[in-house]
């Protein structure tokens, strides 16, 4: 019996171990999806990675109509392409789309990069078998989507922020001065640091490891980072993302300043086939990125499969954000397997989401590059006969979540020393969030910068290829968080579900309206409270505050609640708004239909 009983109290010890070393202790999840962090001693929070992709993750890629098809011709095809892209790009803007281009099944060859200038224009294949074939022998990108200019800083609206340390994971600044702003503008939040930061990482002696190595420079490592304005209170400016490296005024400073943006938006390429010819297994002189996209915002590419070519599948330049890429693939690269090649998906843009994709014989195939600001996410995909390792990959990327991903080769976050011309520090405030690879490397750089590896399967060490450092912030090592299985899903729903309850503040205590349920499926009802008589008028509206549907007008004779109930039939999922306006009082609320 007492054997017996000391059985079962090891299965119940080990059982409330496995379930123990199944959380983290820096965030948690209740039964309504909220997330709750446990900010560090400086107040540094895990931060929300989730506002990346399409439209902020905010409305779903759209399905846009096809008004240009497009056959196969013998030989070259680059003329036969690019003239419907030109034909296309000539049609009007509706709603920021032209339209899209079906190609129909057959092999396009090609031997020279076509180009797509223009917003709103959809390159659209009939699955595999559309095929989009690289020929040339020299090398070069078979896809540009390239706006002709991208953002330009206003720096007469330049404002310094004044907090006395700003730590990862807050939305909220304090500026000398709020006055050039206003909510809804899209700003800069500019971190400069200075010498003395570059000494504390040891990036000034870089040239003593290795003479041709360059050392870094504070004026070269001036990152700037997209925000929207959410709220301003006094000289407080709250962002729509949070910040993502430390502000300590000892080794930097930062700034707010608004910009314009001539980005290139809506644009994309869908359901194809791409291939590379070569002349051997290590040409390089043929296709080198299957789609090169710079000045964009507001793009995707969905559902292509590559094959060959010398560098990515999708390559995101700096000039590119909000860029989603869904269930693609990079397989077989031809190149030499060496430096430079072999980036399967590659951002150096910002505020993008790779989800869902695999690669095959790559080298880093889920990388961001040099002072890369994030967020940026990679999400559920998969990596196999990976060459080299996943993660930022030199020169401080800031703000990437590696959430779910498998693979073979390595997964880092590490100082590269004098790897590449001066590669130094690979990156900070680095997530990887459930992740499987037999080889992690999380090295925390000096002073209050961090990285995490939360239930991570597979040797996790400090011990890197060029250095050893402190080890980064490792919880449930070799167990899966189970509670959150993935990080970026669940900020993602917990933010559009508090978008849907966010209101604006009333200017009249007499009206009021309340949205239940929210978020809505087949129906919704509005709760609409007044202490007066009055006309009213309710609206459901885009998220760029335009009408599309009147849903209500009418007099209200009765003081108290009257409830309205509205059906949501042939309404897209998404969010929308829900303006009321009664006399000159108005009020709006956001709503979320998921059908």
């Amino acid at each position: 019996m007492v054997k017996k009983i000391s059985i079962i109290s090891l299965i119940v010890s080990l059982a409330l171990q496995s379930v123990l070393c199944q959380t983290t202790t820096l965030v948690s999840i209740d039964s309504n999806g909220k997330l709750t962090y446990k900010p560090d001693s400086k107040g540094t929070v895990i931060p929300d990675f989730s506002g990346v992709g399409y439209q902020n993750s905010e409305k779903p890629i759209p399905v846009v109509p096809v008004v240009k098809t497009v056959t196969a011709v013998v030989g070259d095809n680059v003329s036969n392409v690019q003239n419907a892209i030109n034909a296309v790009a000539a049609m009007p803007l509706v709603n920021g789309i032209r339209g899209a281009i079906l190609f129909k099944a057959g092999t396009y060859e090609m031997n020279a990069t076509i180009n797509v200038a223009a917003s709103g224009i959809v390159l659209r294949g009939e699955g595999q078998s559309t095929i989009f074939k690289a020929t040339g022998t020299v090398q070069y990108d078979l896809i540009h989507i390239i706006g002709a200019s991208g953002k330009t800083d206003i720096t007469s609206s330049q404002k310094m922020v004044t907090d006395a340390f700003v730590p990862v994971g807050v939305k909220s600044v304090t500026v000398q001065s709020a006055q050039p702003f206003a909510v809804g503008d899209w700003v800069h939040f500019r971190r400069e640091p200075n010498d003395a930061w570059i000494h504390m990482l040891g990036m000034d002696t870089l040239s003593k490891i290795d003479p041709l190595a360059t050392n870094w420079t504070a004026s070269s490592y001036k990152i700037s980072y997209e925000r929207k304005i959410m709220n301003i209170q006094g000289n407080v400016l709250t962002f729509d993302a949070p910040v993502m490296d430390i502000i300590d005024p000892v080794y930097a400073n930062a700034f707010v300043l608004k910009f314009t943006s001539g980005r290139i938006s809506n644009c994309a390429v869908e359901n194809l086939k791409m291939t590379s010819s070569y002349a051997s297994s290590t040409d390089e002189l043929h296709g080198w990125n299957a789609i090169f996209m710079d000045n964009v915002e507001n793009c995707w590419v969905k559902n292509v499969i590559a094959y060959s070519f010398g560098y990515s599948c999708v390559n995101v330049n700096d000039g590119g954000a909000f860029v989603t890429v869904d269930s693609c693939s990079m397989l077989d690269a031809i190149s030499q397997i060496t430096g430079g090649r072999r980036y399967s998906f590659n951002l150096n843009g910002q505020r993008c989401l790779v989800q869902n994709c695999i690669t095959r014989n790559g080298r880093h195939d889920f990388v961001d590059g040099s002072r890369t600001p994030g967020p940026n996410v990679f999400y559920n995909s998969t990596a196999t006969l990976e060459h080299a390792d996943i993660g930022p990959h030199h020169r401080w990327s800031t703000g990437i979540l590696i959430d779910n991903v498998t693979s073979d080769g390595q997964i880092r976050v590490q100082d590269r020393a004098d790897s590449g011309s001066g590669h130094g520090w690979s990156g900070a405030q680095i997530m990887f969030w459930n992740c499987t690879c037999p080889d992690f490397v999380v090295q925390d750089p000096p002073s209050y910068h961090c990285n995490w590896a939360i239930g991570c399967v597979g040797q996790i060490t400090n011990v890197g290829q060029w250095t050893t450092n402190p080890l980064g912030i490792v919880q449930s090592k070799g167990t899966k968080i189970t509670t959150i299985p993935s990080l970026f899903k669940a900020q993602l729903a917990y933010r559009l579900k508090n978008m849907a309850t966010v209101t604006e503040i009333p200017t009249n205590t007499k009206t009021d309206f309340q949205v239940i349920p929210n978020p809505a499926s087949n129906q919704f009802q509005v709760k609409l409270s007044m202490t007066e008589l009055s006309e009213i008028q309710l609206n459901l509206c885009d998220l760029s505050g335009k009408s599309i549907k009147k849903l209500l007008s009418t007099r209200v004779n009765e003081a108290g609640t009257t409830n309205f109930s509205f059906n949501t039939i042939g309404l897209k999922s998404g969010i929308y708004y829900l303006k009321l306006t009664s006399g000159n009082f108005q009020k709006s609320s956001k709503l979320i239909i998921q059908n």
